[in-house]
């Protein structure tokens, strides 16, 4: 509990660094309230269980060339699906914006081989070994982050229609791993479930991602009121930056990942234009 209550708190730090630091860069800014919602996908390196048995000398023909794969893939996918809260602070005429919050992510990963199903050691002694036929284990973790991103704006003008450039990373810790979904190839076998998810590897408690993004701004200041904001952006690259945070999934050749982010933001206070030079009642 100590644990999740020094991590909450962390997410509160940065924003409020932010603020006192701007009072001596900008003599005016916006303030908005984000609401996020997000989802991704990134192609990681295969982690793979030691209880796996393999034969690499199975293989097949692609054109002129033979690749031996086995029963793996030397890839695997892990999926997020996430929801958050964020301020969002304008300094620099408000083109840059700094933001920071606590973020609520779902994690998914699958170990499907290249073949109907796959052998799982369940059990060694002497030279008898036992194995299960599974078709496919399933993992989902729950994940609290602290997200850091910025943004900037390339036009000067504040125009109802504006893109913009972003980089960001989230730094989590795992609050709920779910048992693993086993699913066998003989249901006779099920009776083994309890064996092959204690087998499992242990995860992290912490991880970490980064990406990049470009995005849409959709909103403008009007009138002397400023209305809500909407946005939608895509991140590419997106990637896993920490080791042995899932199951499945590793940090190696994700370079792959891609996501879609949308958020809706109000704004707090008095807020002005993007490149606004006087300050506006």
């Amino acid at each position: 509990m100590k644990k999740i209550l020094s991590f909450l708190l962390l997410a509160f730090i940065p924003v409020s660094v932010l603020f006192a630091q701007d009072k001596q860069m900008s003599k005016h800014n916006n303030l908005k309230l984000a609401i996020e919602f997000g989802a991704n996908i990134m192609n990681g390196e295969l982690v793979k269980p030691e209880q796996i048995r393999e034969n690499r000398s199975a293989g097949y023909y692609y054109g002129d060339e033979y690749y031996n794969c086995g029963f793996f893939s030397e890839h695997n996918l892990l999926n997020t699906k996430y929801f958050g809260i964020k301020p969002e602070y304008f300094i620099f005429n408000n083109r840059i914006g700094l933001a920071s919050g606590l973020r609520y992510t779902i994690t998914s990963s699958d170990l499907i081989s290249d073949r109907d199903n796959f052998l799982w050691k369940i059990k060694e002694d002497g030279l008898v070994t036992d194995y299960v036929r599974i078709d496919e284990i399933r993992q989902k973790n729950h994940l609290l982050g602290i997200p850091l991103e910025i943004r900037f704006f390339a036009n000067k003008r504040d125009l109802p229609f504006q893109h913009y450039f972003k980089i960001g990373a989230s730094f989590n810790y795992l609050i709920y791993s779910e048992k693993h979904q086993v699913i066998f190839a003989d249901y006779a076998m099920s009776k083994y479930e309890n064996i092959v998810q204690n087998q499992m590897p242990k995860n992290n408690e912490f991880s970490s991602f980064f990406y990049g993004a470009v995005g849409f701004k959709i909103g403008k200041y009007r009138h002397g009121s400023f209305a809500p904001w909407g946005n939608i952006e895509f991140q590419f690259p997106y990637m896993l930056l920490t080791d042995n945070s899932f199951a499945f999934t590793g940090k190696g050749n994700s370079l792959l990942g891609l996501g879609v982010q949308l958020s809706f933001e109000i704004p707090i206070g008095k807020n002005e234009p993007i490149g606004s030079k006087y300050i506006i009642y």
